[in-house]
């Protein structure tokens, strides 16, 4: 009887151990940061953080203060109020801030931080850190394609509209040319506004990116001589 029970002890134990050596391999093989957090110290990370924050060594993390992957003591004390705040809350923090790499650049990432206590809420957490700065970038990206996307269809609406009526400025100015009526001045005037709104239409119609400029009134508009591709 009692070597039956040492057995199943024997066979619990291994169990245990096989099970918490599963673990770790998923928690180190994991494409995000995870980590142990005791009072806004790291108490251990896996091999994504040490690779997300360009460190070497796990004892790099061993032992030191939170404040070693923020930018300023400033962001170390923001984000420690969000945190705090959240967790007192909600038991759980989820937020995107501006974290430092070793070799001081900066990224953003998408933290995620729980906690089992309620009175020192801080005292033991699971921290997820994520890197979202490439996300961010396509993120950017899509934007400025679906703002380039709207000026160009605007551009289009506009050259279409402005290009009939341009035409027939040339050619009336063109039949007065010779006409007492007008002086060869105002109508060399004309002209010379007549070519002015066409070449804004070229510019229009060769806008190849998204840029603007400040406008009197606190406004921006569209640059479409810094947008075109034709500098000339």
């Amino acid at each position: 009887m009692k070597k039956d029970k040492k057995k199943s002890v024997k066979e619990r134990d291994e169990n245990l151990t096989n099970q918490q050596k599963i673990l770790e391999k998923i928690i180190e093989s994991s494409p995000v940061g995870i980590s142990l957090v005791e009072n806004r110290v790291f108490k251990w990370v896996n091999n994504e953080m040490l690779k997300m924050f360009g460190y070497e060594k796990k004892e790099d993390f061993e032992n030191a203060d939170a404040h070693m992957i923020y930018n300023s003591y400033e962001d170390y004390e923001t984000a420690g109020q969000i945190i705090f705040h959240d967790l007192k809350e909600m038991g759980k923090s989820d937020f995107d801030f501006d974290l430092k790499r070793k070799d001081g650049t900066i990224f953003k990432a998408h933290i995620i931080i729980t906690s089992p206590g309620i009175e020192n809420s801080i005292k033991s957490t699971i921290v997820i850190i994520t890197d979202i700065s490439q996300r961010e970038v396509a993120q950017k990206a899509k934007l400025e394609k679906e703002k380039l996307q709207g000026v160009l269809e605007m551009a289009g609406a506009v050259c279409h509209e402005i290009n009939q009526p341009l035409q027939t400025i040339m050619g009336y100015s063109t039949l007065y040319q010779d006409n007492d009526i007008i002086s060869s001045r105002e109508m060399n005037h004309i002209k010379t506004q007549a070519k002015r709104i066409g070449e804004i239409t070229k510019r229009l119609s060769n806008i190849t990116h998204y840029k603007t400029i400040n406008y009197p009134g606190d406004t921006k508009i569209v640059d479409i001589w810094g947008s075109s591709d034709d500098n000339s």
